[in-house]
């Protein structure tokens, strides 16, 4: 690639991304009229007049994430199913404009689906202005969000990847946006830089807005009409923010942050987005981007593998090899053994730092069948500051969890409670192909915050 501020990956359709021929092979212009700033050149506009989807534009991921290497509920807990069909998007008028939907349907009986697309693989943008032209949803559980990923996100995982959050809504403060960058800092721990702004007198459902960024190598501005929301320097631990990064495009149901519908929800909710036009500075030549440092990008630390047998019950070989991960929003613990234990010379600890949400988990090198189990033992050590946590079990497209505090612990020595705790209870858990057989999510204390403390595990097995 050259040093193109902005630049496409399929450049045999240049000449497409602003026109479009009609069934005579005759031009149609643009039906929009598309006012450039000043100082800038458009390079690269979506306007969404065509009667579907253009798919040299766009993509879809679908499903529930599990396709794309990401627990179930995409990597947050949401409930939606992704699609491709057109009951959850494409092209419709609303009113006078043109205008991409992305609709959230419920079925009536817990289940969601919704639309994801992204320019993944096709268009990329580096440095420059993107003007975003919507229409938002609103509702208890629902979370709307035009956003961009680092295109080396099949290289390093996220945030080592780079998040931009052009705008996020929460259904239930429709009146409130959110603009928000991930990253990894200067202490391998995932940076995050977020800002708000409330419409004083109306919601972002009410009527059409324009979200933007404004991008160069020394800073991100982020607008809405025109109104700075914040600006955000660059500095030297966010090099995330000096390379290439694709748009997307959806609306989730549920998740860590917006939690999940209610009765008051009110299905279909819909995204309308008018158009999503890009910019470039006239006579800008964008340095050259850094050399991706896996070492210095990655979030966490190094963690030994052999960490893992800290926690599992000596002798119980039906798990195989297996590793520790952390992951979360600023509250993914530390890791590191103890050799306070009852099994063994050592247990697994995990140091949560509190104050977000996060948790550490035992991956399983390949799938077992635990079908022939009927419980889930293992023992923890904590803080009695923390009064619930979260234990989760997931297969490769299945997942579910139950609340710590929903059971009662047996004092088995050295600070050490003993839980068991029937499989039953993971309900939907499909348990013939357990890849997560234990994780420890969010312990909050009584007024349920995320709270710090050292917590011990040891004597993770299941039994009959």
């Amino acid at each position: 690639m050259n040093n193109k501020s902005i630049f496409f990956l399929f450049l045999s359709l240049i000449s497409a991304l602003l026109l479009s021929c009609n069934k005579d092979g005759d031009i149609d212009e643009p039906k929009d009229q598309i006012d450039v700033p000043d100082g800038y050149s458009l390079v690269w506009s979506e306007e969404f007049n065509s009667p579907a989807i253009d798919m040299a534009k766009w993509q879809y991921e679908t499903g529930d994430g599990t396709n794309y290497g990401l627990p179930a509920g995409w990597g947050n807990n949401e409930m939606q199913i992704y699609t491709d069909i057109s009951d959850n998007s494409g092209i419709e008028n609303d009113g006078d404009i043109s205008a991409l939907y992305i609709k959230a349907l419920s079925d009536g009986n817990g289940g969601f689906t919704s639309a994801k697309l992204t320019t993944k693989d096709l268009v990329s943008m580096r440095f420059g202005r993107v003007d975003v032209k919507a229409k938002m949803p609103e509702g208890q559980g629902i979370w709307a969000a035009v956003w961009m990923l680092g295109d080396n996100i099949d290289q390093i995982d996220w945030p080592g990847c780079g998040e931009i959050d052009i705008v996020e809504i929460l259904g239930n403060e429709p009146e409130k946006m959110y603009s928000t960058l991930h990253y990894t800092d200067d202490k391998n721990t995932h940076g995050e830089i977020q800002e708000s702004y409330e419409l004083p007198t109306a919601s972002f459902n009410d009527a059409y807005h324009i979200f933007s960024i404004d991008w160069t190598p020394e800073n991100l501005t982020f607008t809405v009409d025109g109104i700075e929301i914040q600006q955000v320097p660059i500095a030297d631990d966010m090099k995330e923010f000096l390379r290439s990064f694709y748009l997307v495009l959806n609306v989730a149901v549920g998740g860590n942050w917006p939690g999940s519908p209610d009765n008051t929800t009110i299905f279909p909710q819909t995204m309308l987005v008018d158009y999503i036009r890009v910019f470039e500075k006239e006579g800008f030549t964008a340095p050259e981007a850094p050399v991706l440092d896996m070492d210095e990008e990655t979030i966490g630390q190094n963690i030994e593998p052999s960490l893992a047998q800290h926690a599992i019950k000596d002798g119980f070989d039906i798990l195989g090899t297996a590793t520790v991960i952390v992951y979360g929003g600023g509250g993914e613990p530390l890791v590191a053994s103890s050799d306070i234990a009852i099994d063994g010379d050592s247990s697994l600890v995990f140091n949560y730092p509190g104050g977000s949400w996060g948790g550490g988990y035992i991956e399983l090198e390949s799938p077992v069948d635990l079908s022939s189990f009927n419980f889930i033992k293992f023992s923890v050590n904590k803080p009695t500051s923390i009064t619930n946590a979260e234990i989760k079990l997931e297969s490769p497209s299945t997942n579910a969890f139950v609340f710590l505090s929903d059971y009662t612990g047996t004092d088995v020595g050295q600070g050490f409670l003993e839980y068991s705790i029937p499989l039953s209870d993971f309900i939907g858990l499909d348990i013939t192909q357990v890849s997560i057989p234990f994780a420890m999510w969010n312990p909050q204390d009584a007024d349920q915050n995320f709270i710090e403390g050292t917590v011990l595990i040891d004597r993770v097995y299941f039994s009959e």
